[in-house]
């Protein structure tokens, strides 16, 4: 039977639930999944009940002694010099400029031979990454070492936004194939790696686990908004704050829960005293699958402010509980969100712009209760994860 490796850079945190989804559906299917995180995740990023349900499925690869690193890579220069220098040519002509940039990529090689070797542990037969940032380099060099074929789910922005550097078209080049989360991904893709041919781009969706996500209609009076999403400067959520103060100021009388954390946070809650709306946002912190859950059932309105996304699965959620989502017209935002029928898409870095949406859910329910039935429909037929996770088995045993 092929074995499907997992490498990741750090998991399994918190905020790694697709992927777990993802992961738990396709063993539930038969495949055969294992998990190699190059880092294990500290307490604030897991919790321990997280951390004991992975750890069967889950090898760590750091931390380690520096003598054992010496013996890896001493053991492969035998083992296989020619395998061990070409990889290494590889990654020196991937690396970025400089000597940062050097000295970095030294360090993916030195991960990718451990990693290589617990591929040959574990008896792989493909290596699949998530995200495609440096755990993508890592994957493409330990898979090079290994003398395996790999895969890289794109998920947007981080690698788009430097993808000279990021080496998408060495990635891409190198793979069996590439899963990519939307159609607005793939077409990054292809324009980032000069192929004009979409075959080797599969479209393969980030999927809920349905049955977890009871379906309720919403109440006729809203009062809770919420937004579930990493508090950094890219999920644009100073303009879901100062949306507030503008309703507020205009009589609503509403909240915003902010379920997540991140490097804005400290700059979100002084913008919550300058513009003295304290009271009325709440920072929840990270959430697990079922906390999230919980929230949604007991909101009212679902408000996404990003300026970039790629398939922004947090409101997926949304959907799936029919709580109505109003998010910013962006990236692949619009092959979940149809504006006008399963919620609004509103202009990026608008504040009065996504004051007016709320305010047109709140003044006609009838609207809200069209939305979430579509919304949850769109969900039900085009994001489950079982669906998602059967198309992406079948590339893995195409090109194994």
């Amino acid at each position: 039977m092929r074995r499907i490796v997992y490498l990741l850079h750090r998991f399994p945190r918190i905020t790694d639930t697709f992927i777990k989804r993802e992961i738990r559906s396709l063993q539930i299917a038969g495949t055969d999944v294992r998990v190699i995180s190059v880092w294990k995740p500290n307490e604030r990023e897991t919790t321990p009940d997280i951390l004991a349900q992975w750890a069967p499925d889950t090898h760590f690869i750091f931390p380690r002694s520096t003598a054992s690193i010496l013996r890896m890579v001493i053991t492969v220069i035998w083992r296989s010099p020619h395998r061990f220098f070409a990889t290494l040519y590889l990654a020196l002509s991937t690396s970025r400029p400089g000597i940062r940039g050097l000295a970095y990529q030294v360090f993916y090689f030195l991960e990718a031979i451990l990693v290589a070797q617990e591929l040959r542990q574990l008896a792989a037969s493909h290596v699949h990454n998530h995200i495609g940032d440096q755990s993508g380099t890592v994957t493409m060099l330990a898979a090079h070492l290994a003398g395996i074929g790999y895969s890289i789910t794109f998920h947007g922005w981080p690698v788009f936004f430097d993808a000279k550097y990021s080496r998408i078209k060495e990635k891409v080049l190198g793979a069996r194939f590439i899963r990519s989360i939307s159609y607005f991904c793939r077409s990054q893709l292809m324009m980032f790696s000069d192929c004009d041919d979409p075959t080797p781009f599969k479209v393969v969706h980030c999927g809920l686990t349905i049955g977890k996500y009871t379906y309720r209609p919403p109440k006729e009076q809203v009062r809770r908004l919420i937004c579930t999403a990493r508090l950094s400067p890219e999920k644009g959520l100073r303009f879901a704050i100062e949306a507030l103060r503008r309703l507020l100021d205009k009589g609503y009388n509403l909240e915003l829960r902010l379920a997540g954390d991140g490097p804005s946070k400290a700059h979100l809650e002084a913008l919550t005293i300058r513009l003295k709306v304290v009271d009325q946002v709440k920072f929840l912190g990270f959430l697990t699958e079922d906390e999230v859950i919980s929230e949604l059932q007991t909101s009212d309105l679902f408000v996404l402010p990003s300026f970039v996304e790629g398939l922004p699965v947090s409101a997926m959620e949304a959907m799936a509980v029919g709580v109505p989502v109003i998010a910013t017209n962006i990236a692949g935002a619009s092959e979940l969100i149809e504006d006008g029928k399963t919620g609004l898409l509103v202009r990026p870095s608008d504040a009065e712009a996504l004051a007016d949406a709320v305010v047109r859910m709140i003044e006609d329910h009838g609207f809200r209760l069209r939305a979430a039935e579509f919304g949850r429909k769109k969900v039900v037929e085009e994001f489950d994860v079982d669906k998602e996770s059967a198309k992406l088995n079948q590339n893995f045993i195409q090109c194994c």
